[in-house]
């Protein structure tokens, strides 16, 4: 018996391989710079606090049992409810009742797709977005539609034009410093499409990782905020940019009225989250002082942003390259007019110059339409001397490929 023969399409039709993580590992494997991991730097993690919360977490042996609220700990949904309330993200009727602690955002992502997603339902995304995202709906089955977008988000007009076309089940979208265009949704934008989901009944996913790490302008509001009481939209929320990754501890907020059965989903799916790392992160999170906390990560992150963006612009920019400086998050989304292959060109910078990118064809959602001439650079792993490097490097790649295909 061939085992290959009894796997489900989930495996051997919807789900491909990770264009992200095949090039952070050839970078690792030629021992590059990278610019591939859109994730925080180990040098900016809380440790010591981690390691005293941990401690703290222990002193309570009863949090090494199973944890009888599938939902996460009441003490860190009830937290979170309220810090984001103050943040003015969250509607006063809302509580640590509608927040579920998840295994990270895409654990989010998978949570919602199980959920609502049917073979054969539309989701609209935006183009370009996140890949694993596509990877979580197109597992269930999803069909995608996308809506271009712009420095302010979607673009609403175009947004409408696929809504007049057929149903769609939900929009998916990362408002703040989107990955891996950068672009924030502004309010306006907001409203428009708040009305949008209210004409055609969509439900609108609001992935919002990146808001803290803003490093000029003011904040935007949050759909889930103006929507108020209508069940329109779910709040996906991470730790794992502002505090670590490897906790493993995010969040979705959801509308009361589906709450009990998105409980019940977690409990099918994973019984019980660690409820010992999230009282660790609840143990942190009440003796962080997070607004220092925050600045110290926008000092860190903006001074990374712009040794890359001056580096860019000597060797990079003469090549071709052409890009809008991000207000925050850890992207810059790059585009070389005369490159055709994204795919080639990436895996050739890694291997004659050492330093590796991410295609950014990887991040549209239709292969056959992707605009090969992208690139997504990720600052956030690379000190100021590393990435000036890096932009030293990525220019002489970028140099050596074109006489190479000229040729």
């Amino acid at each position: 018996m061939d085992i290959r023969s009894l796997l489900g399409k989930r495996v051997t039709e919807r789900i491909k391989p990770s264009a992200i993580t095949e090039m952070m590992i050839l970078v690792k494997k030629h021992n590059a710079i990278s610019l591939t991991a859109g994730e925080p730097s180990s040098d900016v993690y809380p440790a010591d606090l981690l390691r005293e919360s941990i401690e703290k977490a222990l002193r309570d042996p009863g949090i090494l049992s199973y944890y009888p609220l599938s939902t996460g700990i009441t003490e860190l949904r009830e937290w979170i409810a309220e810090w984001m309330k103050e943040d003015e993200l969250l509607p006063q009727g809302y509580g640590g009742e509608n927040v579920i602690m998840t295994n990270g955002s895409q654990d989010g992502l998978n949570l919602v797709s199980e959920a609502f997603v049917e073979p054969g339902d539309t989701v609209l995304v935006e183009n370009p977005t996140y890949p694993e995202a596509l990877l979580a709906f197109g597992k269930e089955g999803a069909n995608f539609a996308s809506v271009p977008v712009d420095k302010d988000g979607p673009i609403v007009e175009e947004m409408e034009k696929v809504l007049s076309k057929g149903r769609v089940k939900m929009f998916y979208t990362i408002v703040n410093f989107q990955n891996p265009s950068g672009c924030v949704t502004c309010d306006e934008r907001k409203r428009q499409i708040l009305e949008l989901a209210r004409r055609y009944g969509f439900l609108i996913i609001e992935d919002d990782p990146y808001r803290y790490l803003r490093y000029e302008g003011n904040h935007e509001g949050s759909y889930i905020k103006m929507a108020q009481d209508e069940d329109m939209v779910i709040y996906l929320g991470s730790f794992s940019k502002i505090i670590a990754p490897g906790i493993r501890c995010g969040f979705m907020v959801v509308p009361s009225k589906i709450a009990s059965q998105m409980g019940e989903l977690v409990l099918a799916t994973k019984l019980s989250l660690p409820a010992f790392l999230q009282r660790a992160v609840f143990e942190l999170l009440s003796s962080l002082d997070m607004k220092a906390h925050l600045a110290h990560l926008r000092e860190t992150y903006v001074a990374r942003r712009n040794a890359l963006d001056a580096s860019l612009a000597d060797n990079a920019v003469p090549q071709g390259m052409t890009y809008d400086l991000p207000m925050g998050g850890f992207f810059i989304w790059a585009r070389v007019p005369w490159l055709k292959d994204c795919f080639d060109f990436a895996k050739y910078a890694v291997l004659e110059e050492h330093v590796g990118v991410v295609p950014g064809a990887a991040f549209f959602p239709d292969t056959s339409s992707a605009d090969s001439s992208t690139l997504r650079l990720s600052f956030a792993k690379t000190p100021p001397e590393i990435a000036r490097e890096a932009g030293l490097r990525l220019g002489r790649a970028l140099e050596k490929y074109r006489a190479k295909c000229e040729y």
